[in-house]
């Protein structure tokens, strides 16, 4: 038996245990912590060493009038076919937009308005975007350049966009019509910024990678190679595991 299959097995029989529970809506996905999915453990599976006999959760769609029920779904699981029902079955509700404006890229940048908006349900926020289709930002907030600079890169990474475009005159435009508090940027300094982020990035996962090494535990490597138009070729290799606390990571991509 692999190393990977007595991991999934000892994490059947914890998951299987009468007092396991799942965490506190508090440390869930955000779908599920702002309520707009549901997700309850179904009964124990008998024979947890059984490989197959993994605990299971039913989630629910909590959007008014919608009955959509996902059976049989891992405890820990992709929350990615529950946000793709929404953007296909509930289009006048703009979950990106939830999901965007929540997204923690620093957690200690958005404690005061994660804070606030805890207690926030479907209803709440569906009522706020029939009111106004513009993200919430109080005028009376300070301009915070160390939150700007990590909401830049967010949004130069995701969109794959060349660091060049902040020194264009355009973009420069944009940003004084937006705010004048907004001091000069330039590409070199985000650079220098990104590779700060990811060196610290770094660490935790070699931190997390060694944990997993100590407890014994296995990997699971995929790789893919390709060669872009310019004849350059690259490898990509994703690693996934399951950590010390029975979480699956699905993987870190290089």
């Amino acid at each position: 038996m692999s190393t990977l299959q007595q991991a999934a097995i000892k994490l059947n029989i914890t998951q299987n245990d009468p007092n396991f529970a799942l965490d506190a809506i508090e440390t869930q996905a955000l779908i599920f912590k702002k309520k707009l999915f549901s997700k309850v453990l179904d009964p124990i599976k008998e024979n947890p060493q059984n490989i197959d006999n993994y605990r299971t959760v039913t989630v629910k769609c909590l959007y008014p009038s919608c009955r959509k029920t996902w059976l049989n779904q891992r405890v820990y699981h992709s929350t990615s076919n529950y946000i793709t029902h929404y953007k296909t079955s509930h289009k006048a509700f703009n979950i990106g937009r939830i999901l965007n404006q929540l997204d923690d890229i620093d957690s200690s940048d958005f404690t005061e308005s994660s804070q606030a908006s805890n207690n926030t349900t479907i209803t709440d926020v569906f009522a706020r975007q029939r009111a106004s289709k513009r993200p919430i930002s109080p005028d009376n907030e300070k301009f915070n350049l160390i939150k700007f600079k990590k909401l830049l890169l967010n949004f130069i990474i995701l969109n794959n966009i060349s660091f060049r475009a902040v020194s264009s005159k355009s973009f420069k435009e944009l940003l004084l019509y937006l705010s004048n508090q907004i001091p000069p940027l330039y590409y070199q300094t985000l650079k220098n910024d990104l590779n700060s982020i990811y060196l610290e990035k770094k660490s935790l996962i070699k931190e997390e990678l060694q944990d997993n090494i100590k407890s014994n535990s296995g990997f699971s490597l995929t790789l893919d190679a390709w060669t872009v138009i310019n004849q350059d070729s690259y490898l990509g290799i994703t690693i996934h595991f399951i950590n010390k606390n029975f979480v699956v990571i699905l993987g870190w991509y290089h």
